[in-house]
């Protein structure tokens, strides 16, 4: 009985998302001028966890990096056994003529979102 209402927790718990400033060594994928943030995301273990970028300013790009990848604007995440995980999101200035400072909001699949604070670039 105690084991099923585990399983039952385990199965129905919600995905929540984090974000705070990036702190340590940057990733070898990532770009160096890009405002750099950490997303943690907390969910059922071993989930897939669909996550997006929306309301970023038009000449900015947003990405989510790994140790070995960046995907610009949507990245699909396996939450490991412990249900959390954390990668880098990163905040890109691409233009001259892009506005000089952009946030973000990140939407997960489930509904959960977080919003990234503006980042300023000259």
């Amino acid at each position: 009985m105690l084991a099923g209402l585990a399983m039952m927790l385990a199965l129905s718990q919600p995905v929540t998302l984090s974000i705070q400033p990036w702190t340590g060594a940057d990733l070898q994928a990532t770009t160096a001028d890009a405002a750099k943030y950490r997303l943690l995301v907390s969910g059922r273990p071993d989930a897939i966890v669909h996550l997006k970028a929306s309301q970023v300013a038009q000449g900015w790009l947003a990405a989510f990096c790994t140790h070995r990848f960046c995907a610009p604007q949507r990245v699909d995440l396996k939450l490991p056994h412990s249900g959390q995980a954390s990668i880098q999101f990163e905040l890109i200035r691409e233009s001259e003529a892009a506005p000089k400072q952009s946030g973000a909001t990140i939407l997960a699949d489930s509904g959960a979102s977080v919003t990234v604070p503006a980042a300023f670039r000259q």
